[in-house]
């Protein structure tokens, strides 16, 4: 019987040395977590400011003015046109991702064409250097339709006031062949009228 006594006792002595030392290794504990945290915290992003991403940073910059543009038929397209047109810049040229015929020019593009005619401008249609093989002569005709078709735009550039900028530009649509020796716009270039 005295062994278990002595066995309770030391049990009991051993739970509060426990018991005793346990407020420190808790704090310990509770500083070494809260080191932690704020480690991380340090190292985490702003959550509050999100990073720009490419649609929120080019419907809220403003457009800064370019002689190079490449053609996408997109809202963001006419902005970057007649901010580069409103510079004034001396010759802005649009080039194209996409294979583009004369006669398939983009109604995007063909309301810039309209409104430079309604400011007094011209647009002419630059043939490719002459080539060895026999061109259609529907080529001209087809290009040829398709001003026609931006002249009744013209009524509709007129009022918005964004082709505005494009009323003291002429504009010359550069034809080239391709690969397979077919007629097709290489680009679109908007040239300053002198005053």
């Amino acid at each position: 019987m005295m062994a278990r006594r002595a066995q309770r006792r030391a049990i009991m002595r051993a739970k509060e040395t426990f018991l005793n030392n346990l407020p420190a290794s808790t704090a310990a504990l509770t500083a070494a977590l809260a080191c932690l945290a704020l480690g991380l915290v340090g190292c985490a992003s702003n959550p509050t400011a999100p990073a720009p991403t490419a649609t929120t940073a080019s419907s809220t910059a403003p457009t800064a003015p370019k002689a190079q543009l490449q053609f996408v038929d997109l809202q963001g397209f006419d902005r970057d046109l007649a901010a580069s047109l409103g510079a004034p810049l001396a010759q802005v040229d649009v080039a194209f991702y996409d294979r583009i015929t004369p006669s398939a020019l983009p109604e995007r593009l063909q309301k810039w064409m309209a409104s430079v005619e309604a400011g007094g401008g011209t647009v002419k249609v630059v043939q490719p250097p002459p080539s060895v093989t026999a061109r259609s002569p529907f080529l001209v005709i087809s290009a040829i339709s398709s001003l026609w078709t931006a002249n009744k735009m013209a009524k509709e550039a007129a009022v918005a006031a964004q082709f505005r900028a494009a009323r003291a530009y002429d504009a010359s649509i550069l034809l080239k062949l391709d690969d397979k020796g077919e007629t097709v716009v290489d680009k679109v270039a908007f040239n300053q009228r002198k005053k």
